[in-house]
């Protein structure tokens, strides 16, 4: 193994129930700081590795914004539209 890339190595420590505690760096970057659901696949490399992928959790979005945007008082400023040089 290259010592050079011995830095971008993380160890993940299971337990004897097969818990396991990820590095913080991925599971900030994964947005699991909180802890969420993995998808686990074996790959058949003859190694026993795995591939752990979150899942994605579906976004809220703007909820809210339309009735927010509505109960505003002052008006927004008409846009002044303008003419693309090429059409």
């Amino acid at each position: 193994m290259d010592y050079y890339f011995m830095a971008d190595l993380n160890t993940l420590t299971l337990t004897a129930k097969g818990q396991a505690q990820f590095p913080v760096g991925w599971r900030r970057q994964a947005g699991l700081l909180r802890g969420g659901p993995c998808d686990v696949r074996v790959i058949d490399d003859g190694r026993q590795s795995l591939l752990i992928t979150p899942r994605i959790q579906k976004r809220r979005g703007a909820v809210g914004l339309l009735a927010h945007l509505k109960r505003q008082k002052l008006p927004f400023p008409k846009v002044e539209r303008h003419v693309l040089p090429y059409k």
